[in-house]
């Protein structure tokens, strides 16, 4: 993934005082992840989960977005990607 150091722009009140450019930069990030073909994305930062996931939701995208201790964990197949309705459990039904 291209810039994967780059951020999202969350950044606590970033996207607040500044939210085109925020905007802009989670739009990019976006993009970079869904270019890849990957069907999920870690990171350990709950702000630029959050702020991913909801961008690749209204995008249409399905991408599971997980923290990375999730996945660790073992819980991946149990608790529902972040951003994801609870009842869906997983992206999984919606690809078949």
């Amino acid at each position: 993934m291209p810039g994967p150091e780059v951020c999202c722009g969350f950044g606590g009140t970033f996207c607040v005082k500044y939210p085109e450019i925020s905007d802009k930069m989670v739009t990019d990030k976006a993009a970079d992840i869904a270019g890849t073909g990957a069907e999920a994305v870690l990171s350990g930062d709950m702000g630029c989960l959050l702020n991913i996931a909801g961008k690749l939701y209204r995008q249409g995208r399905l991408v599971e977005v997980r923290h990375v201790a999730e996945v660790l964990a073992g819980m991946s197949d149990r608790v529902p990607p972040i951003g994801a309705p609870r009842w869906l459990g997983g992206l999984d039904a919606n690809r078949g």
